[in-house]
């Protein structure tokens, strides 16, 4: 019977990571984005989730459109090191990967669950002049998802708390081909 369930599990877990969510519309283009010259990518920044959340995001951005997020209420050291150091420790394993693309002051982003199938949380941040964030909005779309637990995910489309998020500077960055997605045709543009 354990055996059974760890199998069903890897293939639920392969299958999520083998094709495309419905919804997730973006492609890695493997090409600089000029993020860098609007914000610091060498760091991580930290918005709180809501305007009464205790959970927090933390999130980083690669210059070519990669962008890895963690949901959590505690910001750990082990966390951190994490989003520094990468591995395959069971945190590691948590933050979702994604992508990112421009548009005016707007950094759009889409990251993958693979759970259920796989479906897509869409988070926006506003770029302020002096080069800090804002997170905008955090959703899903309900009718994507096929986990019932999901059905409460605290969506916003229109943060009515707006607040900078922090940015916290690292001397190095997590390998981004720790990203289960690079190299599946699906994600990648040729």
């Amino acid at each position: 019977m354990k055996k059974t369930i760890f199998t069903l599990s890897i293939i639920i877990t392969l299958y999520g990571c083998a094709s495309r969510p419905k919804n997730f519309t973006y492609s890695y283009k493997q090409t600089d984005t000029g993020l860098a010259g609007r914000i610091d990518l060498n760091g991580y920044y930290v918005s709180q989730h809501g305007c009464d959340s205790t959970f927090y995001s933390m999130y980083m951005f690669y210059p070519d459109g990669l962008f890895t997020i963690a949901t959590t209420s505690t910001i750990s050291p082990e966390l951190i090191a994490c989003f520094k150091d990468g591995g395959n420790s069971k945190i590691c394993r948590y933050p979702l990967w994604g992508l990112y693309k421009i548009e005016g002051d707007l950094i759009k982003t889409q990251s993958i669950r693979t759970d259920g199938g796989g479906f897509v949380i869409f988070r926006d941040y506003r770029i302020l002049p002096d080069g800090s964030l804002i997170n905008v909005s955090d959703y899903v779309q309900p009718e994507y998802i096929n986990l019932g637990y999901m059905e409460n995910y605290p969506s916003f489309k229109d943060n009515s708390c707006e607040t900078k998020a922090r940015f916290f500077p690292m001397d190095a960055k997590r390998d981004k081909r720790e990203c289960p997605f690079i190299g599946k045709s699906w994600f990648t543009s040729k």
